[in-house]
């Protein structure tokens, strides 16, 4: 995690601007009357237009309206929102923005910015996960498409001032595009492009346009000639795109060899789970690919690997060509496609070697990453929706939700006063609810990993020293080293495990959904995956190695 806050540190600026402007309220200058607190019909009696009200209740959010392009030009907060205070819109692309642009709007709708939230709310990845998950993750970067055929402009555009130059900014883009799963931010910042004059929207909204999806995917010839040749000549094209199509072309031959293990695997019945009995598919998902992704929990340990070969490495891969940071794709990303591809192999090796009952098993390399040593507390604050609020918008510090001192955790009764002083009491609600209910989730990711080491145990496979350490019990003769290897492998998860809980419950407390989602929950239910398999491989081997009971073993079993 260490190696990836700094790219996270502007993901949620502009998710932040709507949040912090419409839920943290603001104080009243001396003597005004606070709206915050007037009933419905108070404020419909009173007379005021909302320029007049605001101006004294919401000070900030006036400023940067009337300081706005829209203020100067005299446009109204009614004429965005209507002027019905019992029954305020937001402001969305069709509610208001298409009566002033039509032609941008209709841009922005043709776009898959605009289809967002309907092609996650569509997908079994998404509706298969808590709702506290989904809340606090998911749901605040798709928003920017939600509501039937609308979607939300000021993602881009910062409200209320809509200046068009912060709408241009790549770091605008990098609220979204980031992370192991969709990393176009990271190709982007060490490439040239991104040092040069030519931002995201220079290649991706040409001549203006608001489809950012229309030039994605393969670069058309016809955008080559009309956009990128303004900038460079034939002869660069030429070795851009002939370097990015051989880089790219590694990449789909790691892929190819791994997917024939996979599918070889799983044809045969070698993997466990089995993958045959087959996932729950929404009809608006692509064609079912070989592998699947983590979160859905009941993965096999293969099908994780080649996930981790297609979906971040292959997607870094290609981003890196195509965004021109050759080191990132070719010196990086396909030599740990390489290592990734190593690994399959070897797993590939020994689960045909264990159906075959083989009696000395290929030796088996330790294949886990680094312990992560980063400051968890650090990261998920510094790149969440607090951490990156400008100290102007009332930023809190640790002090201020901590106390000065030693920083303790707040009991469960003190953050409705704590959050409470910059947010309403049903966002506060809310908050306490989720933070519950995601350490009730962390808690039974635990107790799923303590169940496979219970078996363990009482199969007499493994027992606790007196430091509470795993050891084997059984002598696997010839196969003691890989017996060796894949208990190191299951303690390291149950530790990783233990640090993905703690980041899951961090990301929620911390308002980070990249650290309740990608870096603890995906994270957690992938430790799990490695623990589950390595338990079930010890078992499988004490049967053949140990009791030698002479029965064909079969697919790696559910043990009861």
């Amino acid at each position: 995690m260490g190696n990836h806050h700094c790219f996270l540190k502007r993901r949620w600026q502009m998710i932040v601007f709507w949040i912090s402007t419409m839920l943290i309220p603001q104080a009243s200058p001396a003597g005004t009357a606070d709206a915050s607190v007037m009933s419905l019909d108070e404020i419909a009696k009173s007379g005021q237009s909302c320029e007049e009200c605001h101006e004294k209740t919401t000070p900030r959010i006036f400023r940067e309206h009337m300081e706005g392009e829209h203020g100067k030009i005299g446009v109204s907060c009614a004429d965005c929102h209507g002027n019905d205070h019992r029954s305020m819109q937001t402001a969305t692309a069709r509610f208001a923005c298409e009566q002033c642009h039509p032609d941008e709007t209709m841009q922005f709708l043709a776009s898959g910015h605009s289809r967002t939230w309907e092609n996650m709310a569509n997908r079994v990845l998404y509706s298969s996960q808590p709702e506290v998950i989904r809340r606090n993750s998911c749901e605040a970067c798709h928003a920017i498409g939600y509501g039937d055929d609308d979607g939300r402009c000021d993602f881009c555009h910062r409200r209320h001032s809509f200046a068009k130059k912060e709408a241009a900014d790549p770091q605008t883009c990098a609220v979204c595009h980031l992370g192991p799963d969709h990393p176009r931010m990271e190709a982007c910042r060490q490439s040239p492009p991104h040092f040069s004059p030519a931002p995201c929207a220079g290649c991706h909204m040409p001549a203006g346009s608001h489809n950012a999806g229309e030039n994605l995917g393969p670069l058309r010839a016809g955008f080559i000639e009309s956009t990128c040749s303004k900038c460079h000549d034939a002869a660069f094209l030429s070795q851009w795109l002939q370097t990015s199509a051989i880089v790219q072309e590694q990449g789909r031959q790691y892929l190819a060899s791994g997917r024939q293990l996979l599918s070889m695997l799983r044809d045969k019945g070698r993997l466990y789970p089995d993958p045959r009995a087959g996932m729950p598919v929404a009809e608006t998902d692509q064609e079912p690919q070989p592998g699947a992704h983590p979160f859905y929990g009941d993965t096999s340990r293969t099908e994780k690997l080649y996930f981790d070969l297609q979906k971040y490495l292959q997607e870094h891969d290609v981003q890196g060509a195509y965004h021109q940071d050759f080191q990132l794709a070719a010196s990086e990303v396909l030599l740990a496609m390489q290592q990734q591809l190593e690994e399959l192999q070897a797993e590939a090796l020994l689960l045909q070697e264990l159906s075959a009952e083989k009696v000395q098993l290929t030796p088996l390399k330790s294949f886990v990453p680094a312990p992560d040593t980063g400051d968890i507390y650090r990261l998920t604050y510094e790149s969440s929706i607090h951490g990156v609020l400008a100290n102007d918008r009332q930023k809190p510090s640790c002090e201020t939700c901590h106390g000065s001192g030693d920083y303790s955790k707040p009991e469960a009764k003190d953050w409705a006063p704590v959050c409470g002083a910059c947010h309403p009491a049903a966002l506060v609600e809310q908050f306490i609810g989720d933070l519950a209910a995601i350490k009730d989730q962390a808690g039974e990711l635990r107790r799923t990993a303590d169940e496979a080491v219970a078996k363990l145990i009482s199969k007499q496979v493994a027992a606790r020293d007196e430091s509470g350490n795993l050891t084997l019990l059984d002598d696997y003769k010839q196969n003691q080293g890989v017996a060796e290897v894949l208990l190191a492998r299951l303690v390291y998860y149950l530790h990783d495990l233990d640090r993905s809980r703690k980041t899951m419950t961090l990301g929620v407390a911390h308002g980070n959904p990249d650290y309740t989602l990608w870096y603890a929950n995906g994270a957690a239910r992938g430790d799990l995956i490695e623990i589950r398999d390595a338990a079930a491989k010890l078992l499988r081997m004490k049967k053949v190695f140990v009791e030698v009971s002479g029965l064909p073993i079969g697919p790696l079993p559910q043990e009861n």
